[in-house]
């Protein structure tokens, strides 16, 4: 078998996603929301930015309205097939900006590196980058790493006690923040496994050739702050930290998106 032919399997094997907006009209923007959530999470943004582009907001593999066989194993590259696919049924035309949170954004930053001349504008919202250790100077932020890599493998650990409090947590939430279930353990557990826990975010930064913007709040709670500082030093970089704002896509983070949008 080629290396096309075997490009062409993958690809029909992993399914298109579900638009959940599309609405809107002039230069597009497409959403991508975080890990164990769903474009209802966009909520805040949509209003502010729709009056003047075309807002597409889809489900990501396994979230949502986005449903996924037993054979796939939720990596990057399969979120990635899947988003590609789903963008090339819509028919755009000309480059669009891509926003993504969370895993969103590492699932936007490997999307923008591999299909650079589709993508003209590239928007990282509170992106989990964490980097090898030894990568990081500061002994705060190695600690830090490691602490949130070994607190994700536990929760990969504990399937039944995370779906049954999964709807306590909820009810304090933003809607469409948090959404954890039987139906999408695996898409939540996976991709925590094989797109958050190791990941080359760093690596695809640096060969995506549009503009990037990079916004996170100065709560965040899964930020390493010296991840992100690495990241300024990229030429077509732009860092903004937004004062007092957390990891959840609240009105102050997405007014400051909306900004960047203008």
């Amino acid at each position: 078998m080629s290396l096309f032919e075997r490009v062409g399997r993958r690809q029909a094997e992993v399914p298109a996603l579900h638009v959940a907006v599309d609405m809107g009209e002039g230069p597009v923007v497409v959403l991508l929301h975080g890990i164990a959530s769903s474009s209802a999470s966009w909520r805040h943004l949509v209003p502010l930015v729709s009056p003047l582009y075309r807002v597409i907001a889809i489900d990501l593999l396994g979230f949502g309205g986005s449903r996924a066989g037993e054979h796939i194993r939720f990596t990057l590259d399969e979120h990635v097939e899947a988003l590609h696919k789903t963008l090339r049924a819509l028919h755009l035309r000309g480059r669009f900006t891509l926003v993504g949170h969370s895993l969103g954004a590492l699932v936007s930053a490997r999307y923008a590196a591999v299909h650079h001349r589709q993508v003209g504008h590239l928007v990282l919202v509170a992106p989990p980058v964490y980097p090898h250790r030894r990568y990081l100077d500061a002994l705060g932020h190695r600690m830090r790493v490691g602490g949130y890599l070994w607190f994700y493998r536990l929760v990969r650990d504990n399937r039944l006690t995370i779906v049954n409090n999964a709807g306590r947590f909820s009810r304090w939430m933003p809607g469409g923040a948090l959404a954890i279930d039987d139906a999408s353990w695996q898409a939540f557990s996976r991709s925590l496994e094989h797109c958050i826990e190791v990941q080359t975010t760093t690596t695809d930064l640096a060969q995506v050739r549009a503009p990037v913007d990079v916004v996170w709040g100065s709560r965040d709670q899964v930020i390493v702050p010296g991840s992100l500082e690495r990241f300024g030093s990229m030429h077509h970089v732009t860092l903004h930290e937004i004062p007092r704002a957390d990891h959840l896509l609240r009105l102050p983070v997405s007014r400051e998106v909306a900004r960047l949008l203008r």
